[in-house]
């Protein structure tokens, strides 16, 4: 078994990795990945991250991972940054850069003055009146960029990245960019699904609705519409022909939370709101009538 080691930590940690009878890794793939971070370690292995707040327990950690042949594997991080890297720009709002100043996004969520800040902004942007309207749209379209990250970085190279070291900063035009100066990830002879719904779903989008709905009044089902819509949107621009990959998205669509979220035909079953801009427009799901959206749209008039 293999260990990689980022940073300088090698003489520190190679003595317990070794006595375990795991090799230190060079370049390349990795069985398994411990890095630093505060309080301790973390270990990376089978598709799961593990807290180590010392070496007693990166021994233990060592010392009970299972030998033999690994399904999920630690891609090499130039393959990741290189997969990142390749998604450049993701709609008019969002961009993928490598910024290495912006605030970690997994601690966005647990800011109630910062989430409420990007729905102001969002609402300033769009000119809307309704706060569920902009706390939809922010949410949309950093979930688009979650999934476009990791769908394209998984196209591009076959890699799914770390994305709890993602970076962000939102503009005061509400424009989203995004950064992984850090990079990491996992490569798999299996389903890449349960990697990516655990970078994203579990990882992002959960936290994400809880910090949203805690400044803003807007239904749960409504967000995971847009996740999953989001998703769909995601998918366009990816190689038609995606091989194994080409039902990705229905496999990710059978998760718990965003089962049921469209019907067959893509269309939502819920709505994000967007029609009560003063645009009036609708999004390319968007599961309402006609007379409905061009009521509204008069009403903003």
């Amino acid at each position: 078994m293999t260990c990689r080691i980022p940073g300088s930590d090698s003489a520190v940690l190679e003595p317990a990795l070794t006595r375990a009878g795991i090799s230190i890794a060079g370049a390349g793939p990795a069985d398994v990945e411990i890095r630093s971070a505060a309080g301790g370690y973390v270990g990376f292995a089978d598709g799961r991250r593990t807290d180590l707040p010392d070496l007693a327990a990166v021994s233990r950690w060592a010392w009970m991972l299972p030998t033999g042949p690994r399904v999920i594997r630690r891609a090499d991080p130039a393959d990741v940054a290189a997969a990142v890297a390749s998604v450049s720009s993701i709609g008019p709002y969002v961009t993928v850069d490598d910024d290495r100043d912006g605030e970690l996004l997994r601690l966005f969520y647990d800011d109630p003055g910062a989430m409420a800040e990007a729905v102001r902004r969002v609402g300033a942007r769009f000119a809307m009146t309704e706060a569920r309207v902009a706390a939809s749209t922010l949410q949309f379209v950093v979930a688009a960029g979650l999934w476009s990250v990791a769908l394209g970085a998984l196209a591009a190279s076959g890699v799914v990245p770390d994305l709890d070291r993602l970076r962000y900063r939102i503009g005061e035009d509400f424009s989203v960019r995004l950064s992984l100066p850090e990079p990491g990830g996992w490569i798999t002879t299996g389903d890449p699904a349960p990697l990516l719904l655990r970078a994203v779903v579990e990882g992002h989008l959960k936290p994400f609705h809880t910090g949203l709905r805690a400044v803003t009044k807007v239904a749960a089902g409504l967000l995971w519409g847009n996740a999953a819509a989001a998703l769909r949107s995601a998918l366009r621009p990816l190689p038609a022909d995606l091989g194994d990959l080409g039902d990705l998205g229905d496999r990710l669509l059978t998760a718990p939370s965003l089962r049921g979220a469209l019907s067959p035909d893509g269309t939502r079953r819920s709505c994000c709101l967007f029609y009560r801009t003063p645009t009036g427009h609708t999004c390319r799901a968007c599961p309402l009538v006609g007379a409905i959206v061009t009521q509204r749209g008069e009403d903003h008039a």
